[in-house]
């Protein structure tokens, strides 16, 4: 069609279609689409274009582009195979470098990325990192990012204002005081953020200084501190003041955190400002407070420094693991008469001298003031008590020190069992050994000062415990010099206690300046196996195992152990001494004329001249420290009696009235 004629008047509107024929939108949409993608976009399509399609042909495209379809096929038709397979290895090789510059580019942005992100320290970025940026030994971070100034392409960054530019409007004049004026405030609010920051910095080191001053008074007070974490800003360290030996329930209690304060100064743990207490130890006769220990000083804990309250807490501490050790040990000793009531330890410790006397044992707050109009004649005995349990507990701790800086036995199935320390069995040991020699020891002096009363030589030694009286020497030939001269002395406390008396008897060979035999009482007392108490052990001369009819073989040694009491011992010694009066003394003296009844203290004594036929029959006994001297049958008028008084007749010479 030419673009000249009647051509050109015509309008373009869309042909009238049927309705059959007509598109809804979504087709026109679609159709829309398509013209689109195959034009381009439908504002480039102008009347001026359209009719220049219309004059050079609407088939133009098509002709072309067949055209140079056709010459392509030529020029493939003439290309070899080798210059093919050239061609395609070309293309290859520019892939290739293609796809080397993409990673390399690739990898170098992400080096990039990871190097501006390593500026963070908590992120670790080394696995980002490629092989080849690693070999180079860049350090991490120092490379950054910064926000420049953006520029639009074609005007340039810094542009130089007009200097022939007008004189300020007055909009711009009052733009510019506001700018001015807002710059002031900034820079008052920074001066004042400056000041406020130096104030608090100021007051932080006045907190810093004041806290680091406590913790070197503590530390120079020789308590021992601990790292706390890193983290614990408020409480970086923290004081152990329990024992390291103590038992596992007191261990843990032992450490407490030294917590800043606002202004600087240490916050008592809640175990450090816990209310003291004490060990309160009183004695009890029939009924009635005779003694009751010392109680420490009263001070007022909200003045004290940090180390007295450190102090404070580790007495009490130590107190109430005491009474806690003590209560765990009165389940085993409830035969012993000891029991608790009502959180008061109760020890029945009677003897000879006084009545029921009983140990009451408690743990109080130091605060406590002791009742008033108590009689204190027994408050010596009451501390004594106090300072000998806590000088047993110490003991054992310095105890389980040394046995575990020992070599450990070999393992086994068996567990171990935990010992509980002998701290009432020793209490109750000593009491019970110095009641039991006490009264033995008694009975012997009024003993020994009857027969010298009645003319009789004889002498007695004592001594309460045979260790007491050569501790020097013990110390010096002890075998553990791991353990310290305190705790050897301590150690011979719970070991089973041993008191010695001797009695030198009186005899015929005495009288002849010849050395006289001696009657041994040992009391032994231990508040476990195997003797559970107190224990006597009489040993015997020759001359009584000879009255006895005792063989070689048979032991000498007569036991008493508990429950025997003291009377038996006491009543015992009194028959052998008088057996050994009258089966030896007398015989002794009267030599074949005697002749002994077996078994029982009588001599039959033969008579001298007309009357040599007829005899005599003396008997001795030993009574309630009374030494009698009678004929047989009994006759109250030939009998004799000493009681200890002075007497001027002597014991052989009432037997030589009595017989002649």
């Amino acid at each position: 069609m030419s673009a000249s004629g009647p051509a050109t008047d015509v309008a373009l509107r869309p042909w009238p279609t049927s309705e059959k024929e007509a598109l809804d939108r979504a087709e026109l949409h679609n159709k829309v689409v398509q013209l689109a993608s195959e034009r381009g976009h439908l504002r480039l399509i102008t009347e001026e274009s359209l009719q220049e399609e219309i004059d050079t042909g609407k088939d133009a495209v098509e002709v072309a582009v067949m055209e140079g379809v056709e010459q392509q096929e030529e020029v493939k038709s003439t290309q070899t195979k080798q210059d093919r397979q050239k061609q395609v290895w070309e293309v290859r090789n520019s892939m290739w470098q293609l796809t080397e510059w993409a990673e390399h580019y690739a990898s170098s942005a992400l080096d990039l990325v990871a190097l501006v992100l390593s500026r963070d320290p908590t992120k670790k970025l080394d696995s980002a990192f490629s092989p080849n940026f690693k070999q180079q030994l860049v350090p991490r971070g120092t490379f950054g990012l910064d926000k420049g100034i953006y520029s639009t392409p074609g005007q340039p960054v810094n542009q130089d204002k007009d200097k022939d530019k007008d004189e300020p409007t007055a909009e711009e004049k009052k733009a510019m005081i506001a700018a001015q004026g807002s710059r002031m405030i900034a820079l008052d609010w920074s001066v004042d953020s400056i000041l406020n920051a130096a104030n608090e910095m100021k007051k932080e080191v006045r907190k810093e200084n004041k806290y680091w001053e406590e913790i070197l008074s503590v530390s120079r007070q020789g308590w021992p501190l601990q790292r706390l974490r890193k983290d614990a800003r408020y409480s970086p360290f923290a004081v152990r003041y329990g024992f390291p030996e103590a038992n596992p329930l007191f261990k843990s209690r032992g450490f407490a955190p030294l917590k800043m304060d606002d202004d600087g100064s240490i916050i008592l743990d809640p175990t450090l400002a816990l209310k003291p207490k004490t060990l309160r130890v009183r004695i009890s006769d029939d009924g009635r407070i005779s003694g009751t220990s010392r109680l420490p000083a009263q001070e007022d804990e909200s003045g004290l420094a940090i180390d007295k309250s450190i102090q404070l807490a580790k007495d009490s501490l130590f107190e109430e693991e005491l009474y806690h050790e003590m209560s765990m040990e009165t389940r085993q000793l409830l035969s012993f008469g000891v029991e608790m009531r009502n959180t008061v330890i109760n020890l029945l410790v009677s003897g000879s001298g006084f009545g029921a006397r009983k140990v009451l044992i408690d743990c109080i707050p130091r605060e406590d003031n002791l009742p008033s109009g108590e009689d204190h004649s027994q408050d010596w005995l009451a501390q004594n008590i106090a300072d000998a349990l806590r000088l047993l507990l110490s003991h054992e701790h310095r105890m389980r020190l040394l046995r575990r800086m020992q070599i450990p036995p070999p393992l086994s199935l068996q567990t171990r069992t935990h010992r509980q320390p002998p701290l009432l069995r020793a209490l109750l040991a000593a009491f019970s050994h110095v009641n039991a020699v006490d009264s033995l020891h008694s009975h012997l002096r009024r003993l020994v000062k009857t027969l010298e009363s009645a003319g009789l030589a004889i002498s007695l030694e004592v001594s309460r415990e045979t260790s007491w009286t050569r501790l020097t020497d013990i110390i010096e030939e002890s075998n553990k010099p791991d353990m310290a001269a305190m705790d050897q002395l301590v150690d011979l406390f719970i070991k089973p206690l041993e008191g010695q008396a001797t009695l030198s008897l009186p005899s015929f060979a005495f009288l002849k300046s010849v050395s006289s035999e001696k009657l041994t009482v040992t009391t032994r007392t231990f508040m476990a196996h195997p003797t559970f108490g107190t224990e006597f052990i009489v040993t015997l001369p020759t001359s009584l195992a000879n009255v006895l009819h005792l063989s070689q073989d048979q032991k000498r040694e007569i036991k008493f152990s508990p429950p025997d009491s003291t009377n038996d011992v006491t009543s015992y010694v009194d028959w052998i001494i008088s057996l050994h009066l009258s089966h030896t003394l007398i015989k002794d003296t009267y030599g074949k004329r005697a002749a002994a009844l077996d078994g029982e203290p009588t001599v039959a004594i033969q008579l001298k001249g007309p009357k040599a036929l007829s005899k005599r029959c003396v008997s001795v006994s030993l009574n309630d420290s009374k030494l009698q001297v009678a004929l047989e049958p009994s006759d109250f008028e030939k009998q004799h009696t000493w009681d200890g008084s002075h007497d001027d007749l002597s014991f052989l010479s009432q037997v030589k009235v009595l017989v002649d």
